[in-house]
């Protein structure tokens, strides 16, 4: 859960530098906001709903566990 929660908050501080104005205004050969979507959000995504997914996970084997415990 923690591996889940850096890599996500890591690539959103990519996609973070990528969308600062001085960055979307520079003349590059690419579109900055099509490259951090791409690169940065489309896995920070996925990493959020792994995430998000071992935490439901997490809160339902303790409510069973206290539901009916040591069965």
């Amino acid at each position: 859960l923690s591996v889940s929660d850096l890599v996500g908050l890591i690539l959103l501080a990519g996609s973070c530098i990528c969308l600062t104005p001085a960055v979307v205004q520079a003349n590059l050969p690419f579109d900055s906001i099509e490259v951090s979507y791409l690169i940065f959000m489309m896995p920070h995504f996925a990493f959020t709903r792994v995430g998000a997914c071992i935490t439901a996970f997490i809160s339902l084997e303790r409510c069973l566990s206290i539901v009916a415990p040591l069965k």
